[in-house]
């Protein structure tokens, strides 16, 4: 397309004289977007937030209590006067972001890992910084004047979720921060947190215990403990407890302040852990809709993340996979070829009988933003309702032909056993009895595998340690 070329002319004109005062941290910084626009652009792009993690959290009181840390730190940040949104994404991803115009997300699964206030607070406070500082901003000059034509892969090809797939496999949303921006991030986060009253260092704890979950993932995952996923907040802002610890040194940071563990552990309680039946739900690399009445298996290696309309799963090696639905029927050979592939050149159409479900698969060459892709579509018949998978791989790579088959091939409909076994997950708060250890209380745990390993990460325990007074416990709703 012609366009954003055309523009490119005024944009670099405009970067080249483009220096800006940040009044947060005294420094200059890159960037053509004006601090009225930031607000704008937060207010546009947060529905797509909400869209691609699952909407905001159905908990009014949890709304409010992360609203109230958020607003309490946002007054004793360097900007006191800005205004700032605070959102409980209903996603189990442990993660945490935030947009230009003080838009900042925590999500539900980062809310059940946190031990205490304070360590929530640091992640908003970190948040904060990050806004403060105007690092999205300063980023999308550098994208927009740098690559003018990312993010366009649907437009191109004309396939409603293309680009969306392309662009979640690539972290659209969670794109990490430079190094230096995640230290000035902890460094300003650091003091809003002492001036708001807390224990800074509880940002360096709470690092403990997102690489003890980031490791526990990618074991549930099948992957080497020691790699991690993009939708990991580990990916999304790598950091290390050195680092953390540095940039205290580096803020005059003092020991002292609040915890507040009975706090957070009192709103935590009766939360929900991992997938929410009514958007569907993830047990390890398994989809199951009881809405829908279907499941599906992504291959070993892939991490599942459920949206508000779409699933995706992607895997290090650059597959990606994105299911979701539309209204239909009738021949799915003509629907793909007609309506959901018609501005593609597909190849190898071919009708083909999935469990009982008439379906149809084609493949077809896309550009994405990495370069050639092979894209191979199945539609499914589901009687009024088209189950669409959409596969997406290097081009001319044939190692996910096969897993993508399976995943293809595992699509059913739902027995009467596997809809009794979706029942919602809960965290329980319990306090702990004489004669109680991890070992029994993780016995305890509604979870079908690593029980021990998953108490451990969720109270912050590591090996030997006393247990303190009220625990985390994963129940049946």
């Amino acid at each position: 397309m012609r366009p954003p070329v055309i523009l490119a002319v005024p944009l670099l004109a405009c970067a080249l004289a483009s220096c800006q005062m940040v009044p947060a941290t005294g420094q200059q910084g890159f960037n053509i977007v004006p601090p009225a626009q930031e607000a704008q652009m937060g207010a546009e792009a947060h529905p797509d937030i909400l869209k691609e993690f699952g909407g905001a959290y159905d908990d009014p009181a949890l709304q409010a209590y992360v609203a109230g840390i958020g607003q309490r730190l946002g007054q004793a940040s360097a900007t006191p006067a800005a205004d700032f949104r605070f959102t409980v994404l209903d996603s189990p991803i442990v993660n945490a972001m935030a947009l230009p115009g003080g838009y900042v997300y925590v999500t539900r699964g980062l809310l059940v890992l946190a031990g205490n206030e304070a360590e929530l607070a640091g992640v908003l406070a970190h948040e904060i910084g990050h806004v403060t500082a105007r690092h999205s901003s300063q980023r999308i000059s550098r994208a927009a004047v740098g690559d003018l034509l990312a993010g366009v892969v649907g437009a191109v090809v004309g396939v409603p979720g293309v680009g969306d797939i392309a662009q979640m496999g690539a972290g659209a949303y969670l794109q990490s921060f430079s190094r230096d921006q995640e230290s000035q991030a902890d460094q300003l986060g650091m003091a809003t947190m002492a001036q708001a009253g807390y224990d800074p260092h509880a940002m360096a704890s709470f690092l403990d215990k997102l690489a003890q979950q980031s490791r526990l993932e990618a074991v549930l995952a099948g992957r080497s403990p020691d790699s991690t996923d993009q939708f990991n907040f580990m990916a999304s802002h790598p950091r290390t407890k050195e680092r953390v610890q540095a940039a205290a040194a580096t803020a005059g940071a003092a020991r002292g302040g609040a915890l507040g563990r009975d706090e957070l552990l009192s709103h935590v309680d009766g939360i929900t852990y991992g997938s929410d039946p009514k958007q569907g739900i993830i047990r390890e690399r398994v989809f199951l809709h009881p809405d829908l009445g279907i499941r599906f298996e992504v291959p070993n290696g892939f991490t599942l993340v459920n949206g508000e309309d779409t699933v995706i799963a992607s895997s290090p090696q650059g597959g990606a996979i994105q299911f979701d639905t539309d209204q239909g029927g009738g021949g799915m050979t003509a629907y793909l070829g007609q309506r959901w592939g018609a501005k593609l050149r597909l190849s190898g159409v071919e009708a083909i009988d999935i469990n009982g479900l008439p379906a149809a698969t084609a493949k077809a060459r896309v550009q994405s933003e990495s370069g050639p892709a092979d894209v191979r579509l199945v539609a499914v018949d589901g009687g009024g309702t088209v189950y669409r998978f959409l596969f997406l791989s290097p081009a001319n790579d044939a190692s996910f032909d096969e897993s993508y088959k399976r995943t293809t091939y595992s699509l059913r409909r739902l027995t009467p056993e596997d809809r009794a076994a979706i029942r919602p997950l809960k965290v329980k708060v319990v306090t702990v009895r004489p004669g109680d250890s991890a070992d029994s209380l993780a016995a305890s745990m509604a979870v079908p595998d690593h029980k021990a390993e998953r108490f451990r990460v969720l109270n912050g325990l590591g090996g030997g340690e006393n247990l303190p007074a009220k625990v985390k416990l994963v129940v049946e709703g």
